[in-house]
């Protein structure tokens, strides 16, 4: 396999499951980012063990199951590539199935458990933390008072990490409705989510919902 082919398969099997970690983690968690770095660095240090993991796994299981390639035939070389290429084909995509599937249960759990945490002393979390559900909870009731007096209601779906406040902006999702400046009430909006920048924000009203009570009843 030319070494340029090989780096690019190695890239792929590290960073799709890492990837996928961190998607099920910060669906969960909103957990605070330490920055592009950082991330990068978690996913691919995440995907890359998860990868070995599966492929130690893969080559312990081909020596009782026929079809895979074992370790001696991959440390063969060309030859065993080539007369055995659908042997390679098989292994490698049950190691990338199975490094997906630990990572995809790995970001759940650590997510649901960062979910579940009630405490957090950690600079520039307090947004996340209390803009997150809780074990039990649906997303939770976001009511967003501007600078000019505006009110934005809306179901809470992301928050941005920015340590400074000014640039925090926060992501609501639908139902949104929208009371401007002098209206008796809030108008319903069409938009599936609304992003109110940070340093427009005056004040913000959080109210939890069981899951077993949707937004706005």
């Amino acid at each position: 396999m030319p070494s340029n082919l090989a780096g690019l398969a190695a890239l792929l099997y590290a960073a799709v499951p890492g990837y996928l970690y961190l998607v099920r983690y910060e669906r969960h968690g909103l957990r605070e980012r330490q920055g592009a770095a950082r991330e990068i660095a978690e996913l691919f240090t995440v995907g890359t063990f998860a990868t070995l993991a599966a492929a130690a796994g893969v080559l312990a299981l081909a020596e009782h199951l026929p079809g895979l390639t074992t370790l001696d035939g991959a440390l063969s070389g060309a030859a065993y590539a080539r007369s055995h290429a659908w042997h390679l084909v098989r292994s490698g995509v049950l190691v990338l199935s199975l490094s997906t599937l630990a990572c995809i249960v790995l970001g759940e759990l650590r997510g649901r458990r960062s979910g579940a945490s009630i405490w957090s002393t950690a600079p520039g979390t307090v947004w996340a933390e209390l803009l997150k559900p809780r074990r039990g909870e649906a997303d939770p009731e976001v009511q967003v008072l501007m600078d000019d007096g505006t009110l934005v209601y809306g179901s809470g779906h992301m928050v941005s990490d920015e340590r400074d406040t000014y640039y925090r902006d926060v992501a609501l999702h639908h139902p949104i409705s929208i009371r401007s400046p002098g209206e008796d009430r809030p108008q319903p909006s069409d938009a599936d989510y609304v992003i109110i920048p940070g340093g427009h924000i005056r004040l913000i009203e959080i109210t939890a919902v069981p899951v077993n009570r949707a937004p706005g009843n």
